[in-house]
């Protein structure tokens, strides 16, 4: 499944509903400024209904944690993680199980942020679901400047294929399969 950032195709929201927060009360994490990044499955027709959170450190401009979370409870492809976990595909640091805990927390407590996240997987999904809807367009144009989608060639030899009872490549007049092979 690939995702992309929120805000690459709708920059306005994003600039005024991105999740900003210091954590003030957490012995846990450095008091400073982070940034809840959010980012959604560009696959048509795909209802995963979840969100990855890459939660990045304003100071170090680093990514600190990247936190997966399911609008729902999770089918049976991923019960073994849960509805919200530290995403397994992504580097995490020392600081990730801080923020997922504060993620839970705020996902509690914070009825309009988790509404918020629902209306963007929306917003998303009627994008990503609807070739003919206007904001193709620049989503072609964001995959194409930034590579997402880029098709990757298969790996192809560049030298020469020494057969198995051809001589040996090192020099040694032995076969290949007598020698190097092995």
């Amino acid at each position: 499944m690939t995702m992309m950032a929120f805000h690459l195709l709708f920059p306005e929201e994003a600039e005024t509903e991105t999740l900003q927060t210091t954590p003030v009360d957490n012995d846990r994490l450095p008091r400073r400024g982070f940034v809840f990044v959010e980012s959604y499955c560009c696959e048509p027709m795909c209802d995963c209904r979840r969100v990855m959170i890459q939660v990045h450190d304003t100071e170090s401009h680093k990514d600190v944690a990247t936190i997966n979370y399911g609008f729902e409870p999770p089918g049976p492809l991923l019960a073994d993680y849960g509805q919200m976990f530290l995403d397994p595909l992504n580097p995490q640091s020392e600081l990730s199980e801080a923020f997922l805990d504060l993620f839970e927390e705020m996902i509690e407590r914070d009825g309009a942020y988790r509404d918020r996240l629902v209306r963007h997987y929306r917003m998303w999904k009627q994008i990503i679901d609807d070739p003919e809807h206007p904001g193709q367009e620049e989503m072609r144009a964001v995959e194409a400047e930034c590579g997402i989608f880029r098709r990757r060639e298969p790996a192809r030899r560049t030298g020469s294929n020494t057969g198995v009872n051809k001589p040996c490549p090192c020099g040694s007049d032995r076969r290949y399969k007598d020698c190097c092979l092995n």
